[in-house]
């Protein structure tokens, strides 16, 4: 008789070994795991979070990822979390997130992302500028980098500058972090993982957005894996969930509907022109229709009246 096999659930990750240490919650389990992370920037004054920036990536191109080809468009997203504003508290809920998107091309799909970017103007630019910009943007920080799914943006990331992920302090996959905070038997996708934390989104996809939103779902894992021992969470833990919880749940001017992205860049067939010998025949058949029409709608009129004659006697 087969022993019954139980579901497998979520597994505790580096992913969230190294999330503890960014925020500075459950620090008791750091040393018992069986991960060495490493040290992730230096302590914020007078707490136990790391003074990083979260920076949330996200890319889509028409092409494919191991190599960048000639005349290739994308769309990158950028979201930026700074942990000193745990501490500062200068900003609302609303406005700690800030949002970026760039394209290379006027092509179709970019100018669709462009569209449908809920933050902001995107912005066209070579991808050596971008570069140039994601070295400005994270300038004398420790930074994190963080992606819903890594693999594939890691790579075009190496192609436009290794720099750029080496000089990250940590790379986390918000697919795998999730994981053990929820329990799961397989890996959720952006949208499955939003709609358990209840937060509202829109227009995913769209490299923009998709960064965005990623963002805010790696905060609502760190407070679900908090509170997963509420008797170790400490008054400084609570207010720091509390926090998260307000950033991840942070309304957004989200629209009612959702545009579909183009699926082909083909352009739409010419329309037929006619020559005036054409023009002309079209012209004649037209006129020998209406004819026949108006011939048929006599003919039946006075047949009709032929049946309501009513003869004298």
């Amino acid at each position: 008789m087969a022993l019954e096999q139980k579901p497998h659930t979520g597994i505790l990750r580096e992913e969230n070994i190294a999330l503890r240490q960014i925020l500075g919650y459950r620090l008791e389990t750091i040393q018992a795991s069986p991960y060495n992370i490493p040290q992730i920037g230096q302590y914020l004054p007078g707490t136990f979070i790391k003074d990083a920036l979260l920076v949330s990536v996200d890319i889509d191109t028409g092409g494919g990822y191991e190599v960048i080809s000639p005349n290739q468009s994308f769309h990158i997203g950028v979201s930026i979390f700074d942990t000193r504003c745990l501490v500062q508290k200068l900003l609302g809920p609303r406005d700690t997130i800030t949002s970026y998107q760039f394209i290379n091309t006027d092509s179709r799909p970019c100018k669709w992302a462009a569209k449908s970017f809920l933050f902001g103007e995107t912005e066209l630019m070579t991808l050596h500028d971008f570069a140039s910009r994601i070295f400005l943007l994270t300038k004398d920080r420790d930074y994190v980098l963080v992606a819903h799914g890594t693999n594939e943006d890691v790579k075009v990331l190496n192609n436009i500058d290794p720099e750029i992920v080496g000089r990250a302090a940590y790379i986390l996959d918000t697919v795998k972090a999730a994981q053990f905070p929820l329990q799961l038997s397989y890996r959720y996708s952006i949208e499955k993982l939003l709609d358990e934390f209840g937060i509202a989104y829109a227009k995913l996809h769209v490299a923009g957005n998709d960064a965005y939103f990623a963002l805010k779902a790696l905060l609502m894992i760190a407070v679900r894996d908090g509170q997963m021992v509420p008797e170790t969470a400490t008054p400084g833990d609570e207010e720091l969930f509390r926090y998260l919880d307000a950033v991840a749940h942070a309304p957004c001017d989200l629209p009612g509907w959702t545009d579909d992205p183009p699926v082909t860049s083909t352009p739409p067939k010419p329309k037929t022109r006619l020559g005036v010998r054409a023009k002309r025949r079209l012209r004649a058949e037209r006129k020998a229709a209406r004819r026949a029409l108006q011939d048929e709608s006599t003919t039946q009129q006075t047949e009709d009246e032929q049946q309501h004659e009513i003869p004298i006697t």
